[in-house]
């Protein structure tokens, strides 16, 4: 018979479900799932994440195909080479890359001014104004680290490793200067906003190969999510902007908006409860989801199904 598969990706849960002092924040129906479920810790990023949910293997390298997903033409060798701050915190660089509001003026002028330092390896472009792509002119002997896994840590344990890491090493150095001097940093921190002092290499993990499996549904807005819609042929089953939380049978993908830990997170989860948690709790105690799996990159997964639901010793 056929099974109803629920898989529901939460972005930025990780910060507040790791720390014990939260727990009793956490409202209900997301708090009776989690406590009645079966978790599995998992430290993968977001971006490992929803690629393992459209890939025929897991992927367990330290880098991910991004780059693999933007060829449209040709075999072209591509790096991504996006905007960062480096934060100095005692003897340790913590890498962070969100909500760095960088405009396109800005990156735009910040390319031009570390065009020149890659000339060797190839050409810089925007992919967009905070995600840069770098055109190689052969492909390197490197292995690069998935930026979102790096997000908030200490960079020297995933700096790049191979036969060509001094080399890539030394070049990271050399755009970290040339940015310091940089009049749109200046201007940057005139405002009182965090500099783009450093570029962070990465996306050039190996192919990416698609699932034989379909998703019957799958919502949620990202642009790496669109792009594996894209490349898996699941254009059909992807709606952006669906709040419809009714499942037919088969396999359904929805991700939700990222927490902003920065804000009042117990009213973005209250939110959550009320429109999508409790709706969930509903239909999988009555059976009519046979599989609930929830997501957080960077902790781990929670699988519910209706029998532990009803066992009240959880």
């Amino acid at each position: 018979m056929a099974k109803t598969e629920v898989t529901i990706v939460i972005p930025g849960l990780a910060a507040i479900v790791s720390q014990a002092i939260n727990r009793d924040a956490i409202p209900f129906y997301l708090s009776k799932i989690i406590r009645k479920a079966n978790y599995l810790p998992n430290e993968m990023g977001l971006s490992r994440c929803l690629f393992n949910n459209f890939s025929e293997k897991p992927l367990v390298g330290t880098d991910l195909p991004i780059a693999d997903l933007t060829l449209t033409r040709g075999q072209e060798l591509l790096v991504h080479a996006d905007p960062c701050y480096l934060h100095p915190d005692r003897d340790r660089l913590l890498l962070f890359s969100k909500g760095l509001d960088l405009t396109k003026k800005e990156s735009t002028e910040l390319i031009k001014g570390i065009e020149p330092l890659l000339h060797e390896l190839g050409s810089i472009s925007e992919q967009s104004h905070e995600s840069w792509i770098l055109k190689l002119l052969a492909k390197p002997s490197v292995n690069f680290y998935a930026l979102d896994e790096v997000e908030g840590k200490d960079v020297e344990a995933y700096l790049p490793s191979g036969q060509d890491r001094q080399q890539w090493i030394c070049l990271w150095n050399e755009i970290q200067m040339q940015l310091y001097n940089s009049e749109v940093n200046t201007r940057r921190m005139a405002n009182n906003q965090l500099p783009i002092n450093s570029i962070w290499f990465w996306g050039q993990g190996g192919e990416f190969s698609p699932m034989t499996t379909s998703w019957s549904s799958i919502s949620g807005q990202s642009a790496l999510l669109t792009k594996l819609v894209e490349r898996t042929g699941h254009e059909a089953s992807y709606n952006s902007s669906s709040n419809s939380l009714q499942f037919s049978k088969g396999r359904h993908l929805l991700l939700l908006k990222e927490v902003n830990t920065e804000l009042d997170w117990q009213r973005q989860l209250q939110i959550m409860d009320t429109k999508v948690f409790e709706p969930l709790w509903q239909q999988i105690s009555k059976m009519a989801i046979n599989k609930l799996i929830l997501q957080v990159p960077g902790f781990g997964e929670y699988h519910q199904t209706p029998i532990r639901c009803w066992q009240f010793w959880l």
